[in-house]
């Protein structure tokens, strides 16, 4: 039987810290077996199909997460299946899992790279994924002081009070060197298709993740500002010769080379060890959401409260 969960519900079982900790443990599997494929999209007037999966034979289980963006929204599914016997194991919601294991893998990232047990940190972005941005890295890192902006003033208002309803202290800030000048971990997580991290902006950073966009198209920081960085990570590099703007224009314009880019795998399980300045490319990955629907599906079975629907799914006549 398929365990059916709503977003309201998958929403209700996710802690950050659960899934920090789920998120870091498929990255230590990554050169052990984790297999991820990158995004697919299917593109037709007026509507994208995007579709990426993974397996992680230490959980036992495989996934495939699928969503559509329309002009009218975005509606994003997860199907989770045993390794062992192909059952559809769960039907969820993929929305709010996805901003939460998005800001997770920032924050393994940061632990794994800065190794900083304390820093003053940067957000540029105040949009639905900005939020667990800065709660997941409340998790690894103890926060002195956070310093948000977004070029749109009455979203950063907003989400300054968001901030702080969960529990973080932020200052708003005037532009973007305001907000990095000070600041020794920066993350961006913006829809921006002009970069608007300069190099100047990022001198005094030890680490940033760039986590804005997925899309060829599209940069936060440009060429230069990525060359200022002698380590370069991210989530997976196949996926991210398509899809990371950033590194793409900075290895078009030889800023960085291809070769100097470091899945964040090998720093994660200790193959590999950060050297200077660090900096993580997030395009988001299919391992990263098989290991938390798992982390969702369990919680289900052990809650007290009722959670989901089981119905019969794809079962052989």
């Amino acid at each position: 039987m398929t365990l059916v969960l709503s977003e309201s519900e998958v929403g209700r079982l996710l802690s950050m810290g659960d899934v920090v900790r789920a998120v870091e443990e498929c990255f230590s599997q990554t050169p052990r077996g984790a297999v991820n494929t990158p995004r697919t999209r299917t593109s037709v007037p007026g509507a994208v199909l995007n579709v990426m999966h993974a397996s992680l034979p230490y959980l036992g289980r495989a996934g495939v997460k699928c969503y559509l963006s329309s002009r009218k929204g975005v509606r994003f599914v997860f199907v989770l299946f045993s390794l062992e016997d192909a059952e559809p194991l769960a039907l969820m919601g993929a929305d709010v899992l996805g901003r939460f294991r998005t800001g997770a893998a920032s924050a393994v990232a940061t632990k794994h790279l800065s190794r900083m047990a304390s820093a003053r940190f940067a957000l540029a972005g105040s949009g639905k994924q900005a939020l667990t941005q800065a709660v997941a890295m409340k998790e690894v890192v103890k926060l002195e002081s956070v310093k948000a902006w977004s070029p749109n003033r009455a979203h950063l208002e907003e989400f300054i009070d968001r901030l702080a309803s969960s529990g973080i202290e932020a200052a708003a800030a005037s532009s973007i060197s305001d907000a990095f000048a000070s600041a020794d971990i920066a993350t961006t997580i913006t829809k921006s298709s002009v970069p608007f991290l300069g190099k100047d902006d990022v001198v005094n950073l030890s680490h940033l993740n760039l986590c804005g966009s997925n899309h060829p198209a599209n940069a936060e920081a440009t060429p230069q500002a990525i060359g200022e960085f002698g380590t370069l990570a991210t989530d997976d590099i196949d996926q991210a010769k398509h899809e990371a703007g950033d590194l793409i224009r900075a290895a078009e314009a030889g800023s960085i080379s291809w070769e100097r880019v470091v899945q964040l795998g090998e720093f994660v399980s200790g193959r590999a060890k950060p050297d200077r300045k660090t900096l993580f490319k997030s395009n988001g990955v299919a391992i990263e959401d098989v290991a938390v629907a798992s982390l969702v599906y369990e919680k289900a079975r052990q809650s007290s409260e009722s959670s989901g629907t089981f119905v019969e799914i794809g079962k052989e006549r």
